[in-house]
């Protein structure tokens, strides 16, 4: 699978609440499930909650189709753009 940088914005602010509502009653379990597949795996998100209206997500995926139909339904809430990142550099601690 490739690495993936994705900018999912959201398409209103009534959306974006929606989603947070939605996404309060998730646990892990319930996000891995959803979004983990032979096609597609979610990594890492990065959002500001309701004071943003993009968020930012880290995806292995076999091509950008496939984020996208992992995403599903939900994926109709966002703009998505999704952009391959071969190149990365790590120096967490």
């Amino acid at each position: 699978m490739k690495d993936y940088m994705v900018i999912h914005t959201f398409k209103s602010e009534e959306i974006r609440q929606q989603y947070f509502a939605m996404a309060q009653d998730l646990t892990l379990e319930d996000i891995r499930a959803q979004l983990k597949n032979d096609n597609a795996s979610f990594q890492i998100n990065w959002n500001a909650g309701e004071d943003d209206m993009a968020m930012y997500c880290w995806w292995k995926a076999n091509s950008p189709e496939a984020i996208i139909e992992t995403l599903g339904e939900m994926g109709e809430m966002f703009h998505n753009d999704v952009k391959e990142m071969p190149n990365m550099i790590d120096v967490t601690d």
